[in-house]
C-alpha cells in the first residue's frame, strides 16, 4: 500500500469554519478520488498547530503516480485550495511526501 501525504497550513483560523468547509471538501474531493484507479481511502486532518494533512492510500505506486501526473491531483488541489484556502507565504507552503506502508 502507498501512502501520499500532503501538508499545508490554511489561511482560515477558525476551528469550527475549517470543519465545515473540510466537511464540504470531502463530499467534492472522494468521488474524484474514487474515480482514479487504486485508490483505497483519503483521510483529511488538522494538527494541533493548524496544519492540514490530507492522507490518500493506493494500492501500487503506479497507480499514485498515475494520479499525480495525469492531472486528478491537481484538480483535487485546486478543490482544497478553493474550499480551504492556503495560508499567504511563507506559511503556506505545501508539503507531499509518499512513502511504502509495511504489509502485515
Amino acid at each position: 500500500m502507498i501512502v501520499s501525504v500532503m501538508r499545508r497550513r490554511t489561511a482560515i483560523g477558525d476551528a469550527g469554519e475549517v470543519e465545515r468547509r473540510a466537511g464540504r471538501l470531502l463530499e467534492r474531493l472522494r468521488p474524484l478520488l474514487e474515480r482514479q484507479p487504486g485508490f483505497v481511502s483519503l483521510e483529511l486532518l488538522r494538527d494541533e498547530g493548524g496544519r492540514l494533512t490530507e492522507v490518500t492510500r493506493w494500492r501500487s505506486a503506479g497507480e499514485c503516480r498515475r494520479y499525480v501526473r495525469e492531472g486528478a491531483a491537481a484538480m483535487a488541489a485546486t478543490l482544497s485550495d478553493g474550499y480551504l484556502p492556503t495560508a499567504p507565504y511563507p506559511n503556506g507552503s505545501w508539503e507531499r511526501e509518499t512513502s511504502q506502508e509495511p504489509e502485515g
